[in-house]
């Protein structure tokens, strides 16, 4: 191996008098921490262009980070505290930037009665099916009813938000015949908006969000598992794809439930086409178990809508298998910031090109440039495998039943145009990175993660460089604002140049 020593300069660490001392006492130390979390709330409300003089300062401090950290992020609202026990219905946004960003887009949502302000709760995000544009329908939905029972039960608060429409469509989208509202690109800003307007109302734990969707809601679901390590498990039903970055999923479980019959043929009249048709769920399962990644796969005897049968019986699939309040595949799946193993790739997601006929200008997955602890900070696009499902014949309703009969979905491999980097925490100090098309990148370091007292080795496409670093409270603010995400925070970074 070839060895180069590199010193950390982006991960600086003095003390400053006013905020820190060489010998503290108690007091002192809570004194420095009451200045921090005042100086890092300033940094976080200020304009970019004002923040260099309070830089100083969050770069020097390095006592208690965390302490610090865990007074700023959002813990709920008291106005909210007893909004609970009951269904609301088509509510909006509260924090004005959210609002701005999301007008008319409503959402129901339900908070157990037992919800106590001083405990953390669980999230789920329900993403519902139904297709077309029809902005408000959601508010109708009984989505949340539906659920009463496992959430009164459940330590978890359920929102089930409106999809995407209007300004968080793809320009040009003709509002009317837009289908999969839930993968649009500005579906994975606009779900952290939700899980940051109820952190601000309630006390979430942010690292205990669960994303739930069936049919549109469940493609959205799949897409999002894909493209994001936001959530803790994801719950993906009636979904399909056609490209599928299934290896991005390395630190997401998730439960897959489909219909053997969600496509069938009785007769022309009688009839539902291949659009979701099983084979998708079942390729992603046999992706999934050749990866060795955690998941669970139930196909029902059921249809598309009726997908709750199994061994001949009508079965409350999610609830008996997903969460029925106290036990089920998600209860116990808590995302781990400090991932010994992640990938990062750009662009990633269930990746469909959109008929420009009913959803304007063909759109493609935005950049994805982070996972957990490594960020992507410059790269050379080229080929990066991915997986493909051949389609050969009629997804759209058949005219025939040989023409239903002759459709055929095979699992293939094809290429996205960017790049990858997979990275492994090896344990004392140690990290090894294999890259594709990656000409920089960073990775983000907590103590629970390595040892800042002694140098910290990396192997990156064979070349191993050594480096030391120490913590501060500048870099975890920025750790924050790379994805808004209150749980995934690191105090020091190293910026890596690699070697292709």
């Amino acid at each position: 191996m070839k060895y180069i020593t590199h010193v950390c300069v982006v991960c600086g660490c003095l003390f400053s008098a006013t905020i820190a001392s060489a010998a503290p006492s108690v007091e002192a130390d809570d004194t420095a921490i009451l200045k921090a979390v005042e100086v890092s709330r300033e940094w976080l409300a200020a304009k970019t262009e004002d923040r260099a003089d309070l830089e100083p300062l969050l770069e020097e401090y390095n006592r208690d980070i965390d302490a610090v950290i865990n007074e700023i992020i959002p813990k709920g609202n008291d106005n909210y505290a007893d909004i609970k026990g009951f269904e609301v219905k088509g509510d909006t946004f509260s924090v004005p930037e959210l609002l701005r960003r999301n007008p008319d887009h409503p959402f129901n949502y339900y908070v157990p009665p037992h919800y106590d302000p001083a405990k953390k709760m669980g999230l789920i995000l329900w993403m519902h099916g139904g297709g077309t544009y029809k902005p408000g329908a959601n508010v109708k939905r009984r989505s949340v009813i539906n659920k009463m029972a496992e959430l009164r039960a459940g330590d978890y608060i359920l929102v089930a938000p409106e999809a995407c429409h209007g300004v968080n469509f793809p320009a040009g989208a003709v509002p009317d015949k837009m289908a999969g509202r839930w993968s649009v690109p500005a579906t994975e800003r606009y779900l952290s908006d939700i899980i940051n307007e109820f952190m601000h109302r309630y006390n979430i734990d942010p690292n205990r969000i669960v994303l739930w969707g069936y049919s549109m809601g469940g493609i959205g679901a799949c897409n999002q598992a894909m493209r994001t390590d936001r959530f803790a498990v994801v719950g993906i039903g009636g979904c399909a794809w056609t490209y599928g970055t299934f290896d991005t999923m390395l630190n997401t479980p998730t439960f897959i439930w489909h219909g053997k019959n969600d496509s069938y043929w009785n007769s022309k009249e009688d009839c539902r086409n291949r659009l979701t048709d099983v084979a998708h769920a079942r390729i992603a399962n046999e992706i999934l178990t050749d990866l060795g990644y955690e998941h669970l796969y139930i196909e029902t005897d059921g249809g598309h809508d009726d997908v709750n049968f199994l061994n001949g019986k009508p079965v409350d699939i999610t609830r008996a298998y997903f969460y029925d309040g106290t036990k089920g595949y998600m209860v116990d799946k808590v995302r781990d910031p400090y991932a010994k193993r992640v990938i990062a790739m750009t662009p990633r997601g269930n990746y469909e090109s959109v008929d420009p006929l009913t959803s304007g200008d063909v759109f493609y997955q935005a950049e994805s440039l982070h996972d957990r602890w490594v960020s992507i900070e410059k790269y050379t696009p080229g080929p990066v495998p991915v997986d493909f499902i051949i389609k050969r014949g009629e997804t759209r309703k058949a005219e025939s039943y040989q023409e239903w009969a002759d459709y055929s979905a095979t699992r293939s491999r094809s290429s996205f145009n960017g790049a990858r980097i997979d990275i492994e925490n090896l344990g004392n100090n140690r990290f090894r990175a294999t890259t594709k098309h990656v000409d920089a990148y960073s990775i983000w370091l907590h103590s629970k993660m390595v040892d800042f007292d002694h140098p910290i080795e990396v192997t990156t496409n064979g070349v191993t460089t050594e480096y030391t670093c120490k913590p501060n409270l500048l870099t975890a603010l920025r750790s924050y604002e790379r994805k808004n995400d209150w749980g995934l925070i690191y105090s020091a970074r190293i910026a890596v140049q690699t070697t292709r």
